[in-house]
């Protein structure tokens, strides 16, 4: 297994040169205002009449009077439909023992907030990066992963409100989407994953799609019955949970 410092210093060799790149191909530094809104999911930049907009992917923040970092996807105030994207990070990083992609909160020093953007642009798809610091000396950093044509920017705005109105408070995770499970189906019980469709963390949902997923026993009833019914469904007793806690049981029964 590669040593972890040994990993980031890759990571970040590579994506200096892409970054350099992307700000230079966009004029990213020539942009004399910036706005970015968790509801819509889009970083806008400005400089008199211009306007640039990316759709964004929320990575982390660096709290300079701290000194600590906060991953997305586990800030529990952090209302944003793609956070959850973040959690393949924290998979990899179980996977590989790799201490800062697993702790959500932690001590660390000025340049981590660069290097977890590093790696996350290694994970996950985007075309750059951003890092903007708030009034409250906070850097939060940023994957940009569209550019979106100022013809398409209110239709957007529109599309990922709603997705942001479809969200639950959980106790544990915070703001989330939502996601259905039978009565089975817990965090601590083997019992089996059916699912409506597969699924994958952060995954684009249509306006009618919801996760959804019941146990094995309750996927025997359902073939015998050729199908969902009054009585069965009465049976499952499907519940609402948040779409971080979808995951965790899934990923429980896939062990």
């Amino acid at each position: 297994m590669k040593k972890y410092s040994d990993f980031a210093i890759n990571i970040c060799n590579e994506f200096k040169s892409i970054q350099e790149k992307f700000v230079e191909k966009y004029n990213l530094n020539d942009f004399t205002e910036w706005f970015y809104d968790e509801e819509t999911s889009l970083i806008t930049f400005k400089k008199g009449q211009t306007e640039l907009n990316f759709e964004y992917i929320p990575i982390g923040s660096y709290s300079n009077s701290g000194k600590t970092w906060l991953w997305a996807w586990n800030n529990k105030e952090l209302l944003h439909n793609n956070k959850l994207k973040t959690l393949l990070i924290k998979q990899f990083g179980e996977k590989n023992n790799y201490s800062k992609l697993t702790e959500g909160f932690f001590d660390a020093d000025k340049y981590v907030g660069w290097e977890l953007t590093a790696i996350a642009y290694n994970m996950i798809e985007a075309i750059g990066s951003y890092r903007i610091v708030n009034d409250n000396n906070l850097e939060i950093y940023f994957l940009l992963t569209d550019k979106i044509e100022s013809n398409f920017v209110e239709e957007l705005k529109i599309i990922n409100k709603s997705k942001t109105e479809k969200q639950i408070q959980c106790k544990k995770h915070g703001s989330n989407r939502l996601a259905f499970i039978c009565q089975h189906l817990n965090e601590i019980d083997k019992t089996g994953f059916e699912e409506a469709f597969e699924s994958e963390i952060g995954m684009y949902l249509g306006e009618d799609d919801n996760l959804s997923a019941w146990c094995n026993k309750c996927e025997e009833t359902r073939i015998k019955d050729d199908g969902w019914n009054e009585e069965n469904i009465k049976m499952a007793k499907i519940k609402l949970v948040c779409e971080e806690c979808y995951f965790e049981i899934k990923e429980k029964n896939l062990i």
